[in-house]
């Protein structure tokens, strides 16, 4: 069924996981073409989704080289575009830009930034990468990936020769992260599946207050720090892990006997809901109701936020806050959300 397998099993693997995640985000939209409000613009936009997925596993049918391999996975990004553009034409926001795939590996996935790099002993030119690449670029300058100049600056490579700088060996990322207990003074970090966006999936077997904190910057979060619950319960949260990542960094405050596990989990981990959904503590829900009013229930300590996530999963805006009690907000339309509270909520379409 698979040639490829045997001659290259880890590219097979990856190929094989994003084609099925973007399957079930075609299967898991709500949009219907012949709903009310639906144009022609919309509907376009999900035939090139659809397109670009019968192609990519027509694509892999066939002995195909390396790249080969490279264009599906342009051909999802054509996909996944578009269905980027639907969900901003439903939303009625502005139509996202579409930055090419990382110029060094397309499987990094899609560029976050430009920046101005030239191989060596070559010319500068802008080119397109991931947030990991960019990173890379900065930190660990080497004669194949030069250093990324500061404003006015040239770009310049580690001189032939010259000694390495010492680096302090990390930890290596793991798909799967666990311990019990934790006062925040270790950094774990949890290894990105291929497909995007994702979720950490945050579990605990007992009853737990956990705290979490993102290392590196908010890169597309509203805040670093998460309060997962409020009320001492056993927890399963979802946080979103926006896009252009290959690691996530973070550490644990939890009570020294609260076990915990993370991992990374496909959108289709995350609750769906129409009419009314309720939780404790922070975590990611996909509404699929239509724009309207709503009522935010909250029955926790100190502030709760209801945030809009964009297509990739990061923050877009803050829809509802306050403390205790009812409050009365718009859904700006069917998307994801994500609830930042330290106790029980709930949620519903009016």
């Amino acid at each position: 069924m698979w040639p490829w397998r045997g001659r290259d099993e880890s590219a097979l693997f990856e190929i094989e996981a994003e084609i099925t995640a973007f399957g079930e985000a075609l299967d898991v939209h709500s949009f219907s073409p012949g709903q009310p409000g639906a144009t022609d613009e919309m509907r376009a936009e999900l035939t090139r989704a659809l397109d670009a997925y019968d192609q990519a596993k027509r694509d892999v049918a066939g002995d195909r080289s390396r790249a080969d391999r490279l264009d599906v996975l342009r051909t999802l990004d054509e996909g996944r575009h578009a269905l980027a553009r639907l969900d901003a034409l439903i939303a009625g926001r502005p139509l996202p830009d579409h930055m090419p795939l990382c110029f060094f590996d397309a499987r990094h996935g899609r560029a976050t930034r430009r920046v101005s790099w030239a191989p060596p002993e070559g010319a500068a030119r802008d080119i397109a990468v991931c947030a990991a690449d960019a990173v890379r670029l900065i930190d660990n300058p080497s004669p194949s990936t030069p250093r990324q100049p500061g404003p006015g600056g040239e770009v310049r490579t580690r001189p032939r020769g010259a000694t390495p700088r010492p680096t302090t060996p990390a930890r290596v990322p793991q798909p799967r992260v666990s311990g019990k207990g934790s006062s925040g003074e270790q950094t774990h970090r949890l290894k990105m599946p291929p497909y995007r966006p994702a979720v950490m999936v945050f579990s605990t077997d007992g009853q737990a207050r956990v705290h979490l904190r993102f290392e590196g910057g908010r890169k597309g979060r509203s805040s670093r720090l998460y309060r997962l619950s409020g009320d001492g319960i056993p927890l399963t949260a979802r946080i979103p892990l926006p896009e252009g990542n290959r690691a996530i960094a973070f550490r644990v405050f939890a009570g020294e006997q609260e076990a915990w596990t993370a991992t990374a989990a496909p959108l289709r981990e995350v609750p769906r809901f129409h009419d009314e959904i309720n939780g404790t503590g922070s975590d990611v829900v996909h509404y699929r109701g239509e724009p309207g009013s709503g009522v935010l229930h909250y029955a926790g300590p100190s502030l709760i936020q209801l945030e809009a996530l964009d297509d990739r999963l990061a923050y877009w805006v803050t829809v509802a806050e306050g403390r205790a009690g009812a409050h009365t907000f718009q859904w700006p339309g069917r998307g994801y959300y994500q609830v930042r509270s330290a106790g029980a909520w709930s949620l519903s379409a009016t």
